[in-house]
């Protein structure tokens, strides 16, 4: 009799098959765990397609993640470069000018706000704290004029520079459980209107917007006591 094909081994090859076979377009390696929604938020909210592949392998020259490609050749690791690469394939004809207005508030993301949310220092990511709660900040308290000014960062318009600096804020509450920030109510509204986006969603997971928008809701008064940070990981 004519033997069948064992279906978990043709299951698995399948699968093989599917990871490893290489994608057109723009391409991302990343994961869920790592920054790598900043770069799906933005792709998202800019309407460009983004094909998200295995974090492995890749030609990040560190072996870390998120790392991005496109059919054109081009590689670019660390996210803040990502979204300045994204950002340009979305506009295209902006100006030196133009780029200026939002790639110092990426810059500034990654190299103060890091580690105002996290404790983070050059060369270690750990996190250890967060000094977004502590007042007498002078980075936070000027952010919070900032942002009392304005709806947004850019031309009171949503652009790359809300991804970067929204995304490293709506993380501190699923880190810092217990964090009080009812004392920056102008950095929770803006921190509510980013996890209010349906993109932020479909980037970061419906638990981890919900989860902001709760804690968000509680420090400006409105809202229930919200439970530890990932329980939508549960």
């Amino acid at each position: 009799s004519k033997k069948m094909p064992n279906l978990s081994h043709l299951l698995h090859t399948t699968a093989l098959a599917a990871l490893t076979m290489p994608a057109t377009g723009m391409r991302l390696h990343g994961s869920q765990q790592t920054r790598s929604p900043l770069v799906n938020w933005f792709a998202a909210e800019a309407g460009l397609p983004l094909t998200v592949m295995p974090p492995r392998p890749s030609n990040h020259p560190f072996g870390q993640v998120p790392f991005f490609t496109d059919e054109g050749g081009v590689e670019v690791f660390e996210s803040g470069a990502i979204l300045l690469y994204l950002a340009d394939a979305a506009a295209p004809s902006a100006t030196a000018a133009d780029r200026a207005k939002y790639t110092k508030w990426v810059m500034w993301a990654n190299s103060e706000l890091d580690g105002l949310c996290f404790g983070a220092v050059p060369g270690d990511h750990r996190v250890r704290g967060t000094s977004m709660d502590k007042k007498g900040v002078r980075s936070v308290e000027r952010l919070e004029e900032i942002l009392g000014e304005c709806e947004w960062l850019v031309d009171n318009s949503f652009t790359v520079a809300d991804v970067a600096v929204g995304s490293y804020l709506n993380y501190v509450p699923l880190f810092f459980p217990s964090t009080d920030m009812s004392g920056t109510p102008n950095i929770v509204r803006y921190m509510e209107r980013c996890a209010t986006r349906p993109a932020f969603a479909q980037a970061f997971g419906e638990g981890h917007a919900s989860s902001v928008r709760g804690k968000c809701a509680t420090w400006l008064g409105g809202g229930a006591k919200q439970g530890g940070p990932f329980g939508m990981f549960k």
